[in-house]
């Protein structure tokens, strides 16, 4: 009788756990539906046309590789770049901070993206490199604390736009977008690698509260254009002593040399 009692007591509290972790799981997945309908409420603040586009001074150019393959140009990047171009010559900006990744000396996607605007008539002393723009969130969050723009209009997909936009407003950027062509090839892997990157972003707002890699000396907007043979990341002084003591070296990260772009796998978040 004992042995039954406890198996029934076991079995009713192992019930009331179940029923107690699937009521929070649901919820969560609510949490989830809502705050992911939020940040598709960003396209509120997108635009199509570049007739329509109000003015700013800064435009965010956010930053992916040149290549998908060796010799297949990545149709992301173009649009990106033909977005950035058209919104300056039409004077909706009067600069543009390229923010994306340099993580390695073989791999730098600002400095790529530079050489290609300044082909298609951007002038080159109204183009500022950012070199820390590892993902997203560090792009948006320094065009604030680095480049004090506290208004910007973002050039990328409209999809990741939508989510930069969810960001900076959470960073307290006024912040509105242009939204480059989505290559429709490409659409429905872009949509699956999105999803989970906005899974990201809702955690990376609401549970870490996560800041960007590097932060750093300030860059005045219109003042002294830092040149590309000798700008790279700015980090603190703390961080750069720390990785010149890793390194053996005195002096902070050297430029990248002026070799042939290296292709690599297309990058959005």
């Amino acid at each position: 009788m004992r042995q039954n009692s406890f198996s029934i007591e076991y079995g009713t509290f192992l019930r009331k756990v179940f029923y107690v972790f699937a009521i929070f799981v649901l919820l969560m997945l609510v949490l989830t539906c809502i705050m992911m309908s939020d940040i598709s409420r960003m396209s509120a603040y997108t635009y199509n046309s570049i007739e329509k586009i109000p003015h700013n001074r800064t435009g965010l150019l956010l930053g992916t590789s040149k290549f998908v393959s060796r010799n297949k140009i990545n149709q992301y990047y173009l649009n990106r770049i033909n977005a950035a171009v058209e919104l300056y010559l039409s004077g909706k900006i009067d600069y543009i901070v390229v923010s994306g990744d340099n993580a390695l000396k073989s791999y730098n996607e600002p400095r790529t993206m530079r050489k290609d605007l300044i082909k298609m008539g951007v002038p080159p002393d109204h183009i500022y490199l950012d070199y820390a723009g590892f993902r997203t969130l560090d792009s948006v969050v320094r065009i604030k604390h680095i480049f004090k723009q506290d208004s910007v209009t973002i050039i990328s997909q409209d999809f990741h736009n939508e989510r930069a936009i969810y960001i900076a407003r959470h960073n307290g950027i006024n912040a509105i977008a242009f939204n480059a062509h989505v290559p429709r090839q490409d659409f429905f892997v872009s949509n699956v690698r999105e999803f989970f990157a906005r899974l990201k972003c809702i955690l990376d707002v609401y549970l870490f509260n996560s800041k960007p890699k590097f932060l750093g000396d300030s860059i005045e907007i219109g003042g002294e254009n830092i040149s590309p043979k000798h700008a790279q990341l700015h980090e603190s002084t703390t961080d750069r002593n720390h990785e010149a003591a890793e390194n053996g070296k005195n002096q902070h990260n050297d430029v990248v040399s002026e070799e042939a772009d290296k292709p690599s796998e297309p990058q959005t978040e």
